[in-house]
């Protein structure tokens, strides 16, 4: 931990309280309408921007309030106690960060004197990219995909317990680093360092708690969605729906509850996002990208990619490579 950073941090916070008279404030710019308390994305983050971050003040409640971005939530210093949906209370502690997503609401009590809190605001197309769809991290590449269709995830919230991974915390200061250095193209850097961050997320991905994930429904959609990433080459709704020992019309409906999607319909979206990824990483043809993610009708695969991303294979491809 950097001392310079964290004096810097703490003047921060403390000269936040004089702006901020009360807790009812704290939110009044970042709302549509003063009668809401959804925090708006075009009103948190700058215009043009992918993200924004912001240093929490101490010793002033957070009132609970939900948002239509996805909010990272890292601890730097100290403790802080979230009350998630108002009835789950939550404990961070230093290097703890918290994933908020779209969504879901959230209270934060007083910060204390030694208490650093972070959040970053990411609009949710910010995870389209296809360099953050991977094969690995089942439960944070869930979460993922709901921040890019904008539907519910099924996890309201994860919590990742950073103290043992060097490389995320060097990442998360780096970008911290941005409140008190100002840079030429500071947004770019920090923006690809998200991306990093949560690549680097994903191959830490059992560290990570997610909030009830363990009721029997929500385990079979996660289940199912899992067996979509692992098996999006040859799976099948039949193929599942026996592996769990439930019928067809069941699992149907609970992907369809959990997911805001169908079961065929996120099939598609995995594979065209390995399409997507395998033509900006690789030489193949399209034609060997078409075989390997599952499809056998060439000119159907070409349609719904256009329909997806605007663009032809070949021309996405040349286009990322500009």
């Amino acid at each position: 931990m950097n001392e310079e950073l964290l004096k810097f941090l703490r003047k921060t916070s403390e000269e936040k309280n004089g702006i901020i008279k009360d807790a009812s404030s704290i939110l009044t710019y970042y709302v549509r309408d003063l009668d809401s308390s959804v925090v708006d994305k075009d009103l948190i983050i700058e215009e043009g921007s992918m993200m924004g971050l912001y240093c929490q003040p101490r010793h002033i409640a957070i009132p609970d309030h939900s948002h239509n971005y996805v909010e990272l939530v890292y601890m730097y210093s100290g403790s802080a106690v979230q009350i998630i949906n108002k009835t789950e209370r939550i404990k961070l502690d230093t290097s703890d960060l918290l994933l908020l997503r779209e969504g879901t609401s959230h209270a934060i009590e007083p910060l204390g004197e030694d208490d650093i809190a972070i959040h970053f605001f990411l609009k949710p197309e910010f995870f389209s990219h296809p360099s953050l769809i991977t094969e690995d991290g089942g439960i944070l590449r869930h979460f993922i995909a709901g921040a890019v269709s904008e539907n519910h995830s099924v996890a309201d919230y994860l919590h990742f317990r950073l103290q043992d991974i060097l490389p995320a915390k060097n990442l998360l200061e780096n970008m911290i680093w941005s409140l008190m250095v100002e840079k030429k193209c500071r947004q770019e850097i920090n923006q690809a360092t998200m991306s990093m961050l949560i690549m680097e997320l994903l191959h830490d991905a059992d560290k990570v708690e997610s909030h009830d994930t363990t009721q029997y429904e929500e385990q079979i959609a996660l289940t199912a969605y899992q067996y979509l990433e692992n098996h999006y080459t040859t799976a099948t709704l039949e193929e599942f729906s026996l592996k769990v020992m439930q019928p067809t019309y069941y699992v149907s409906r609970l992907f369809k509850r959990y997911y805001q999607m169908t079961f065929t319909e996120c099939l598609q979206l995995i594979r065209l996002c390995r399409a997507a990824n395998c033509l900006t990483s690789s030489n193949k043809s399209v034609e060997e990208i078409i075989q390997e993610i599952g499809y056998e009708n060439s000119s159907y695969f070409h349609r719904i990619f256009k329909e997806r991303y605007g663009l032809t294979p070949k021309q996405y491809r040349d286009k990322s490579r500009d």
